[in-house]
């Protein structure tokens, strides 16, 4: 009953838009853990929320979600089964780049992600630690993606997976997942996984 007060009470306040699913905000609750309305259980990919849910218990997750659970930003989650990979976070216009650091002005991201990604078969793309579902495969989309858009809430555009922070940071995540040997290639146009040798 709190959490659905607490829901109310955001979306008529006009709390933060943050993180848009299905035309929605997502709702957070004191641990972080994400809650959605039926417009978001009917308009989206179960995958697509329980990766949310799996991502969000990590360490990492927690952070991000903690920051980007603010009025200055607004992420909208976007779901394309033709997209490539798994995910992908649109870069953002320069002026979007440039208010980084100005808490007043709401920052805009886009996060596309394809909860009916497979590998292709008989394709090993994965280190032996590796997804087993497609919850986790989503959870690793949200983790590489908003890894992204926090680095372009920096003012920092791409590319990023050449910079030494940004594999660090995506080590690091990977590790809270269970897949530490996960690892991003150069394309900057959507999260590719591969083993590493």
């Amino acid at each position: 009953m709190i959490v659905i007060i607490a829901f109310i009470a955001m979306h008529l306040t006009g709390g933060p838009r943050a993180f848009v699913l299905a035309g929605e905000s997502v709702y957070f609750d004191q641990q972080l853990m994400p809650h959605f309305t039926e417009r978001q259980m009917l308009g989206s990919a179960l995958e697509t929320r329980t990766g949310l849910v799996r991502w969000a218990e990590t360490p990492a997750g927690r952070r991000l979600i903690a920051r980007f659970n603010a009025r200055e930003y607004e992420i909208d989650v976007i779901e394309d089964s033709s997209e490539e990979g798994p995910g992908r976070a649109l870069q953002p216009g320069l002026a979007t780049l440039v208010a980084a650091g100005d808490h007043a002005a709401v920052k805009r991201y886009s996060l596309i992600l394809n909860p009916d990604f497979r590998v292709p078969p008989g394709k090993n793309v994965f280190p032996s630690a590796q997804p087993l579902t497609q919850t986790d495969m989503m959870a690793a989309a949200w983790a590489g993606e908003m890894l992204h858009i926090d680095f372009y809430s920096r003012g920092i555009s791409l590319p990023h997976h050449p910079r030494s922070d940004f594999q660090e940071e995506w080590r690091a995540v990977a590790r809270e997942l269970g897949y530490p040997d996960m690892k991003h290639e150069d394309d900057e146009r959507a999260i590719r996984y591969v083993a590493t040798h």
